[in-house]
């Protein structure tokens, strides 16, 4: 693998090697990835439990107030 920085200009990055973010690099192929996690592959990187993901707002709708509440509820 380089370690060149420049060989990722314009590459998609995917931050998370659990199931969201393999499902994104598959679908992405056969178009080069950057996978970004903090485990190796199959250790610790995806779990029957994971739901994780990135979620902002951006609906006219939608406040980061919203978005506390949603995960403080979620994570009781």
């Amino acid at each position: 693998m380089s370690t060149d920085v420049s060989d990722l200009n314009g590459r998609p990055v995917i931050i998370g090697g659990g199931a969201a973010g393999l499902m994104t690099a598959l679908q992405l192929a056969p178009e080069p990835v950057v996978l970004l996690s903090k485990s190796p592959l199959g250790a610790e990187a995806s779990s029957m439990w994971a739901q994780g993901g990135l979620a902002a707002p951006v609906g006219a709708d939608d406040t980061p107030a919203l978005h506390l509440a949603d995960t403080l509820a979620a994570g009781a």
